[in-house]
């Protein structure tokens, strides 16, 4: 990620946008076979409904219900919202606005086309802001579509899940920043675009699921501390970081809330239960208020796991009663046990190995097949041994990831040493230590439930990550390769 001393003209300039933004788009339409009969697409595991039904979407399958079909399904009814409360996200936005060109049946594949429509403007505007710097500068913005190219992580935006708009506000973040990291100061306009790019992916991110509130973090970093302008360079950079932070205030504290208020018993029997009991051991009863006998539901997620011990005294006070109390008393005995809270966070990391999730499936499910009743109990995290042997099952290192992270975090601490590769390690950093704090989020919040689902957004994170320790090293290469010529 260098820049040159002069970039192309404004009309080559529209161009090299309009040209990136095609490749990007056409990059996901072929990844999801859109133009076939049978794109790719993920299962629902029963949270569609929570989006889908404030989009007025009923299932038109034989028994009415979207879950757990053997594949996803492929037509809708369209009408008024089934239900009061629709989880807010910006997922539910863009899948309303999708609605209106729908008529009365609905497919998720038109979210699929949309989706390749979005990636498509913003890879194309971030070329446009990046080729200020030059031609080949305008590259940098391919990277973080790359791994869209993998259906592990496109074939999301063909679902009713709120994680496809997660990922295209990650994508626009990073494209932001990599446009960031080419130019200089002296682009005014070009870098404005670039960090509204950075700012807007932040946002849509986290209003897409609050646990993504570490993307918005690091979208109004690198506002805050980015350049723009010669006479008055700091001003535009944090006046631009204060205000999303701002609008993403109202939309954070409402997620929060509603999780509070409906989900604050299942994650806090998820984080006591399938993580601290497991990992800091039977004596973890006692701190969080619990009988020694509470330790045989150790490893046990509140969903599709072992039956719950419902009209259990203990259990109905410590988890129903006071959730709150009880989860926070989970997380200070996580801190007071380091090694438990580091092999936590290692599971985590180590689910990203298995991103494609196939326990969703990918194909369109037949609509007289009937619903079945849960999913996989290892592949939610529900259910010791299960969840072991889905891990230890996998032909991927399970160290990898922790590596990456270690290396990157690294490559951006020595960024200023290595010449015209640091900001290509600095971008390494940016999205691995993101990546890595989704983890922490997502373990902290729901236990090892589901954690393969939760932690999905950060294996793309690192597969950015990774591709940027690529560039860096690509590029400190060729530095050393023209020194040495020099030389000669």
């Amino acid at each position: 990620m260098t820049a040159t001393a002069t970039g192309p003209r404004p009309r080559d300039r529209v161009l090299l946008g309009a040209a990136g933004g095609l490749a990007a788009a056409l990059l996901v339409v072929l990844a999801l076979r859109l133009p076939s009969g049978s794109p790719l697409g993920v299962e629902d595991n029963g949270d569609g409904y929570r989006l889908f039904c404030g989009a007025g979407l009923t299932p038109l399958t034989a028994d009415g219900y979207a879950s757990w079909r053997g594949g996803w399904t492929t037509d809708f009814a369209v009408g008024p919202p089934t239900c009061p409360g629709p989880v807010p996200s910006s997922a539910l936005v863009i899948t309303r606005i999708t609605t209106w060109f729908a008529g009365d049946t609905w497919s998720p594949a038109i979210l699929g086309w949309t989706y390749a429509v979005l990636v498509g403007m913003v890879v194309g505007l971030g070329a446009w802001a990046a080729s200020a710097a030059g031609r080949r500068q305008a590259l940098v913005v391919a990277v973080p579509a790359l791994p869209l190219a993998a259906a592990t992580f496109s074939r999301f935006f063909v679902s009713t899940y709120s994680e496809p708009a997660g990922l295209l506000g990650s994508l626009t973040t990073a494209v932001g920043v990599a446009a960031v990291l080419v130019t200089r100061r002296e682009h005014r306009a070009a870098r404005v675009v670039a960090l509204v790019l950075t700012a807007a992916g932040g946002l849509v991110a986290t209003t897409a699921k609050v646990a993504y509130v570490p993307v918005l973090a690091a979208a109004v970093l690198v506002c805050a501390l980015t350049a723009v302008g010669v006479r008055r360079p700091r001003r535009v950079g944090p006046a631009l970081a204060v205000v999303t932070a701002l609008l993403a205030v109202a939309p954070v504290v409402d997620a929060l809330e509603r999780q509070q208020q409906f989900y604050a018993a299942v994650n806090a029997h998820n984080l006591v239960f399938t993580t601290v009991l497991l990992e800091v051991g039977p004596s973890a009863t006692a701190p969080l208020g619990l009988p020694p006998d509470a330790a045989r539901l150790t490893g046990n997620g509140y969903f599709n796991g072992p039956p719950r011990p419902d009209g259990v005294p203990w259990w109905e006070g410590a988890i129903l009663g006071r959730p709150a109390e009880t989860r926070a008393a989970a997380l200070v005995l996580l801190a007071e046990h380091p090694t438990a809270a580091a092999r936590a966070v290692g599971v985590g990391l180590q689910a990203t190995t298995l991103a494609d999730l196939p326990y969703l499936d990918s194909l369109p499910a037949s609509p007289a097949n009937p619903s079945a009743p849960s999913g996989h109990p290892g592949w939610a995290g529900a259910r010791q041994p299960d969840l072991a042997q889905v891990l230890d099952a996998t032909r991927r290192p399970p160290w990898l990831p922790s590596a990456l992270v270690v290396v990157a975090l690294l490559a951006a601490a020595t960024a200023r040493w290595q010449g015209a590769a640091g900001r290509w390690s600095l971008a390494a950093g940016l999205a691995a230590s993101t990546a890595l704090a989704l983890v922490v989020v997502a373990v902290a919040g729901d236990g090892y439930f589901e954690v393969f689902k939760h932690v999905w957004l950060a294996a793309y994170l690192l597969a950015l990550a990774g591709l940027c320790l690529l560039g860096a090293a690509a590029t400190a290469l060729v530095t050393a390769m023209r020194s040495r010529r020099r030389r000669v």
